[in-house]
Parts: C-alpha cells; structure tokens; sequence
C-alpha cells in the first residue's frame, strides 16, 4: 500500500509541474519530484541508483537555479491552489493505482530484489550488470540533454545571463 501512495504521490507532483509559476516553487516541485523517483528507483532497482540519481539532479537543480533565480525577479507567492490540487490528486491516484496495478506490487520488497540479484551483490558489479545497462545509458542521455541545455543558456551574448548596470 505504501508503493501506491508514493507512486500516486510521484505521478501528482508531475501533474503539479505545469501550475508552477515562481521559479522557487517550481524547484521546489522538481526537487519533490525527483526525491520520489529516486526513492522508488532505489525500492524497486537499488539502493545506489537511487542515491546517485538523487545526487545528480541535485547538483543539476542547484546550477539551474542559480541561473534562473538571477534572471527572475522577487515574486511573491499567491494562493495555495498548487497544493491543493496535489492533496486532491493523491486519492483518485491511489485508487486507480489500486484497481488497475500497473506493475506487480510483490516486486517491489527487497527480499524479491535480493533473491534475483544475490550473484551481482556477491561480486559488487550490480552497477554495470547487464540487466541495468539501459539505466545507464538513459542517465547518459539525460546528462547529455541538461549539458546541453546549460550550454546553449550560458552560449548567449559569451557573457553572464543578468548584465549589470552600472
């Protein structure tokens, strides 16, 4: 039961992504976002995916939001319909992940992960075994992406993004 709150908890962050306005809020909602992700990522696959995942978009969130907050100004923050809509989504998510699971919840316990996997931990190459390659390349691919992205950000004018007045 706890795997359906926080799947729904995860897929309702996600919706609440659009109603961000503030850039403090909206990283807020990323931050929330990935949290939840790497916690079902470190559940469902292992541990260390999850902490390194989480370390990543941590480092990754931090550049971003350095440059956004210094292009936006103060806003103050309005009403709390955001937050609402998260507290609203949470039920109905929680039952159509109930009726309708999508994956089989008895996989999710560590004793199911450890039994399938006890020859990768004995030998300490679970991060490179060939069942979670495609993890890896999917994590390369997103760190290309965000590379990229801040390149092309920081590539404007060959100067800093907030020119200073004088």
């Amino acid at each position: 039961m706890s795997t359906l709150i926080i799947f729904s908890m995860t897929l309702s962050s996600l919706l609440m992504l659009p109603l961000m306005v503030q850039p403090l809020s909206l990283g807020l909602v990323i931050m929330l976002s990935t949290l939840l992700m790497c916690f079902i990522s470190a559940v469902t696959l292992s541990s260390w995916y999850g902490y390194i995942l989480f370390l990543i978009y941590v480092g990754g969130l931090l550049v971003m939001f350095a440059y956004v907050a210094a292009l936006s100004p103060n806003v103050l923050f309005g009403k709390g319909t955001p937050m609402l809509f998260f507290s609203i989504l949470i039920l109905p998510l929680s039952l159509i992940f109930y009726s309708y699971p999508l994956i089989d919840l008895s996989s999710t316990s560590y004793l199911h992960i450890f039994s399938e996997m006890k020859f990768l931990k004995m030998y300490g190459i679970e991060m490179v075994s060939p069942q979670m390659i495609s993890i890896l390349i999917g994590l390369a691919v997103i760190l290309l992406i965000n590379l990229i992205v801040v390149v092309k950000i920081c590539y404007y004018q060959h100067a800093s993004l907030r020119p200073f007045n004088n």
